[in-house]
């Protein structure tokens, strides 16, 4: 006879219970089946699972870093998952001191070496950057991972997270001293920040594995550096007679710090690739390397006449009673039509050097303190512009950007129009005539907000392309090979249009090919100030950005000059290199005008040429080679580097001018000009970069 247990079902379930309970277990708790971290995503390196002799600290990016690394101190990071294969390892570190070494290991502290990472000096221990470096062994699977940490004495550095790649990308930039092998080459402390290759010889080379070409790169762009001669970059494929995707040529730049992007057209490339960077030159160093990259557009054949080159602008905007112009009076000498007469009527605070004119014409003003009648020249007169355009062959400057105001889509006929025009032609005849380069600069000052857009459109199509032709003259510029044109006053607080409507004007040009320049605010890149705070995006659509520095500094002198390095001309020049966008900043002599508007004497002095040299000085010392100045001649402003007068000898007894010996040092009329040649020369890398200028004063 059987008998009921009533307590056995429930047994059975509890049974069942704990067995579920353990199975689960086993899933979700048993490390050995947990999901592995990728080693494609950012790593913490607070995020440790083992370390020796670190510890950690708040990071001023956020979170913890890990610091006070010394010489064989490691992290170790359980079950990292490396896929099929790892080809680079980045990690973001920060050093003030000499920096040292990272070790990727796996498994063990001792276990298989697949890349060492060197890190350099930021100049701070928060100070962060990222190092990107290449991988010699195979990483690939699930592994521990080490990080030791090798070097001097003392705390190394810090490191805020670390991750892997699969394939270097080709499109983005990649640091020289990231090679994955090299031949004879060195590695030294960067001007620009991190490392650069140096101590490069004929036939040395470097080589980096795993450079993922996607679909193609028909381009090479290199950021180098030479004080000697220069030499050439041969780019192969796979190993060191590999297949010649192209060869880049380097140029001297005028010294192993002054840095420049060097573009070169390649072969189309696919793929993954070892690319090998093959040296070729002449005898001891060729030149230095800071990193590289890969683009999906050919350089266009037939370089250019703007980037890498100094313009002048011009304004050829003066006229005088009997110059037989269409507005028959006094132009920008005088307040009104009338002739310039002393402390009433004299609207420019420059006199200029009339020596050389072969037609002058008679003002109010008194004779000079050498006796010679006060004369002044008629932009007008084709002799006028010609000789201007003489003087800028003579003194090595590249040409001339023309100033272009008062565009409006009216085809009716006025004397100022006509007059304008007229010199345009002359221009362009003159520039023909002496070899130099001109291109049509608009400024929308004073246009009409509600039409300015169609205004230019209208000018541009009508006159400058049709009437006049001046895009069909040999002189005219041409970069990469497309005609130019520059609009002044995109983006100032104070100028007509909408972002809208500039990025419109923008499409327009480039959609007929055209190079477009920028005359842009100071404080362009940060938006404030002198600055819209809605144009980035029209900013960056710009083949070339100038950003206007007239009276921004100057009354502190060179001192001036050093603020806005730092401030302006370096990080201007990062971001647009980064984007790459040419960059030809605003260089000017000085400037006043008490005569115009009653303002300071002498406001913001020349200071014997010094104030000018400063600020290419500063340019060229960050690798900037592309400028342009402000004025040819702008005597009313004062910002004139034309002839002028040199002392009261040369102007008027009854009336002020500032005169060049101003400062105290006697200078021959041309100074400004000869200074601006030796600019030219510097920009080109044909003089040393020294602190004092070049230019005698007589």
């Amino acid at each position: 006879m059987s008998i009921h247990n009533p307590f056995s079902g429930r047994r059975l379930v509890l049974v069942w219970s704990l067995v579920v309970a353990f199975v689960l277990a086993q899933f979700t708790f048993s490390p050995s089946v947990a999901s592995a971290a990728s080693a494609y995503n950012q790593i913490n390196a607070s995020g440790y699972s083992s370390q020796s002799g670190i510890q950690l600290e708040a990071s001023s990016e956020g979170g913890q870093n890990v610091a006070f690394i010394d010489n064989n101190d490691y992290i170790a990071f359980t079950n990292i998952d490396f896929g099929s294969g790892a080809t680079s390892f980045q990690a973001r570190v920060a050093s003030n001191a000499s920096g040292g070494n990272i070790e990727i290991r796996l498994d063990s502290l001792t276990g298989t070496l697949v890349g060492t990472c060197a890190v350099p000096g930021t100049g701070g221990w928060q100070n962060w950057t990222t190092q990107t470096c290449s991988l010699s062994g195979n990483a690939s699977g699930v592994h521990t991972l080490y990080l030791k940490f090798t070097g001097g004495s003392g705390n190394l550095f810090n490191i805020l997270w670390s991750k892997f790649v699969s394939g270097l990308s080709a499109f983005n930039q990649i640091e020289a001293e990231a090679y994955s092998s090299q031949l004879g080459i060195q590695t030294e402390a960067a001007s620009e920040g991190g490392q650069n290759v140096g101590w490069i010889d004929n036939a040395d080379y470097l080589a980096f594995n795993g450079v993922n070409f996607g679909s193609g790169a028909t381009s090479f762009q290199a950021r180098v550096a030479s004080n000697a001669a220069g030499g050439n970059i041969e780019v192969r494929l796979d190993s060191l007679g590999g297949t010649l995707a192209g060869t880049c040529a380097v140029t001297g730049t005028g010294g192993w710090q002054n840095w420049v992007t060097k573009t070169c057209a390649i072969s189309n490339v696919t793929g993954v690739h070892n690319v090998y960077f093959k040296f070729t030159g002449g005898a001891g160093n060729l030149f230095n390397v800071n990193w590289f990259k890969f683009g999906t557009t050919t350089p266009p054949v037939g370089g250019g006449d703007v980037v890498g080159k100094i313009f002048a602008g011009y304004q050829g905007w003066f006229n005088s009673a009997g110059d037989n112009s269409p507005n028959s009076g006094w132009v920008h000498w005088s307040k009104n039509s009338s002739a310039p007469t002393a402390n009433s009527n004299v609207n420019f605070e420059l006199y200029p050097d009339i020596r050389e004119y072969s037609k002058l014409y008679q003002t109010n003003l008194a004779n000079f303190g050498n006796g010679t009648q006060a004369k002044l020249f008629s932009s007008y007169d084709q002799e006028t512009v010609n000789k201007h355009f003489e003087w800028m062959q003579t003194y090595n400057i590249d040409g001339a950007a023309l100033q272009r105001f008062g565009a409006d889509e009216s085809d009716t006929p006025n004397n100022w129009k006509t007059n304008r025009d007229s010199v345009a032609v002359k221009v362009k005849n003159a520039a023909e005539t002496y070899n130099r380069k001109f291109y049509v600069m608009y400024d929308i000052t004073g246009m009409n907000a509600s039409n300015w857009l169609n205004a230019v459109k209208h000018d541009w199509t009508t006159n400058i392309v049709n009437n006049m032709n001046l895009t069909g003259s040999s002189a005219y510029a041409r970069q990469d090979g497309k005609i130019v044109v520059c609009i002044w006053g995109i983006g100032f607080t104070d100028r007509p249009g909408t972002a809208a409507e500039h990025a419109n004007l923008i499409s327009w040009f480039k959609n007929q090919g055209v190079y477009v320049i920028g005359g842009v605010p100071t404080y362009w890149r940060t938006g404030n100030n002198d600055s819209k705070s809605d144009f980035m995006s029209v900013y960056e659509s710009l083949d070339m950005l100038s950003p206007w520095f007239v009276g921004r500094f100057g009354r502190n002198g060179t001192s001036d000059v050093d603020a806005y390095k730092a401030s302006q001309y370096g990080p201007d020049f990062t971001y647009t290199q980064q984007r790459n966008i040419a960059y030809q900043p605003v260089i000017w002599p000085g400037s006043a005008w008490s005569n115009m508007t009653g303002g300071p004497r002498n406001e913001n002095p020349r200071l014997h040429g010094d104030f000018m040299w400063r600020q290419a000085y500063n340019m060229k010392d960050l690798g900037i080679n592309t400028g342009y100045i402000a004025m040819f001649d702008e005597y009313d402003e004062g910002t004139a580097i034309a002839k002028i007068a040199e002392n009261s000898s040369m102007i008027p007894t009854n009336q002020y001018f500032l005169t060049l010996d101003v400062d105290g040092v006697a200078l021959s009329s041309d100074f400004y000009l000869r200074l601006a040649g030796d600019i030219t020369r510097l920009f080109k890398g044909q003089i040393p970069l020294t602190v004092a200028h070049p230019t005698s004063h007589q």
